[in-house]
């Protein structure tokens, strides 16, 4: 019984070393993503035209990373989101800043998986000049999302990963209209400091 006791109060011990004190360290990233719900259709006096969608183009990311042990980390982070066209005579853009909530489990010594809650505030879209008689400037609600995705690591400070996003948005400014499905999936180059 005592020997039970001493392996039960040791392992309590190792296991509080372990997560008493996690590793943070902070990160930076930026990603190309495709997908989500057409917003506008420019149109060119050309002739050519260009897409802008609520799952794209762009995005640039920052937060910390909290590492509690060799297998378990987690990552709070915060970001821009924009997809646009712009022409001598005028512009569309959708944007947005979301917050993310990550876990991670690695599962090789390269390779982790993950994955979270994503919540997105201040999407809009905007147009100006020529696009601003066929565009509407239009503001959306705040949206919870999820994200999940998977991470190569290169050393200890770069990553890749490959993401996918389902998230959707209901309009503040015109109540009742259809929502706008933001669901992409993505590629992200991550530094991680120290």
């Amino acid at each position: 019984m005592k020997k039970n006791l001493a392996v039960a109060v040791l392992a309590l011990g190792a296991a509080q070393a372990v997560w008493a004190q996690p590793v943070v360290r902070p990160l930076v990233g930026m990603g190309f993503t495709f997908g989500g719900d057409t917003v506008a259709r420019v149109v060119y006096d050309n002739g050519d035209s260009e897409k802008v969608r609520a799952g794209g183009l762009i995005a640039f990311t920052t937060g910390l990373e909290m590492s509690f042990s060799p297998l378990v980390s987690a990552q709070a982070l915060i970001g821009y989101h924009v997809d646009g066209v712009t022409a001598s005579n005028g512009d569309v853009k959708f944007d947005r800043y979301p917050a993310e909530f990550l876990g991670h489990y690695r599962l090789t010594d390269t390779f982790r998986v993950g994955g979270g809650a994503r919540y997105t505030a201040k999407a809009r879209t905007r147009s100006s000049g020529a696009a601003s008689g066929t565009v509407p400037s239009e503001d959306f609600k705040p949206a919870w999302g999820t994200v999940v995705e998977g991470e190569f690591t290169i050393g200890r400070n770069l990553g890749i990963k490959l993401r996918y996003v389902s998230e959707k948005f209901d309009s503040k400014t015109f109540p009742g209209a259809p929502e706008l499905k933001g669901n992409h999936g993505g590629i992200y180059i991550v530094g991680y400091f120290f």
